[in-house]
């Protein structure tokens, strides 16, 4: 009976942690909170907001590489940097505007911890989709400054497919060292048995 309860309380803490990063935390009644910093709120997180939060969490990353594509394919290096400028705006108006709104606003809130992306990685993710995304990741990085290189950027356009190949890189690193953790523990669990 005892067992039960442990792996029950397990599986709720697993269910507590949906998102990670920045400005995301679990507070001590396991609830799954954003906190503003312009505002100074928190707003609860529940499970059907988790993919609007995913994608607002990472608005600034898409705004950059939907900016590279377009200096890619149709629009000149400054177009793209105006067209990237307009879209983050855009995605900020909508984040503050509408999906804050649509979220409840935590009261007590007693911040316990941040759910780290590192942490988020090792207790989230199976071992071969880390790897899948670490490899992905670093694909992508190289394919970035492949393109700016090929498509002869100018200075800005080059130093922002520089910046998003680094992006690329931090998260191929995070996912490489998130696999060697969750091999770490799966090791640890096998040599206690």
């Amino acid at each position: 009976m005892s067992r039960k309860l442990v792996k029950h309380t397990e599986e709720q803490q697993k269910e507590s942690i949906r998102l990670s990063g920045r400005n995301i935390y679990t507070d001590k009644q396991n609830r799954t909170i954003y906190y503003d910093r312009i505002t100074r709120k928190g707003y609860l997180i529940e499970g059907r907001h988790v993919q609007a939060a995913t994608f607002y969490k990472n608005r600034f990353v898409i705004a950059v590489i939907a900016a590279i594509l377009l200096a890619a394919t149709i629009l000149t290096p400054i177009q793209s940097v105006i067209a990237g400028a307009v879209m983050l705006v855009l995605a900020e108006l909508a984040f503050r505007l509408s999906f804050l709104k649509k979220l409840e606003q935590a009261e007590n809130i007693d911040f316990e911890k941040r759910v780290s992306a590192l942490q988020y990685i090792v207790e989230e993710k199976g071992k071969g989709r880390v790897l899948s995304l670490a490899v992905l990741y670093l694909i992508a990085a190289a394919l970035v400054v492949l393109n700016a290189l090929d498509q002869q950027y100018d200075t800005p356009a080059m130093i922002l497919s520089g910046c998003v190949a680094l992006i690329g890189i931090y998260f191929s690193v995070l996912h490489f060292v998130g696999l060697a953790k969750i091999s770490q523990n799966e090791s640890g669990k096998t040599k206690r048995r």
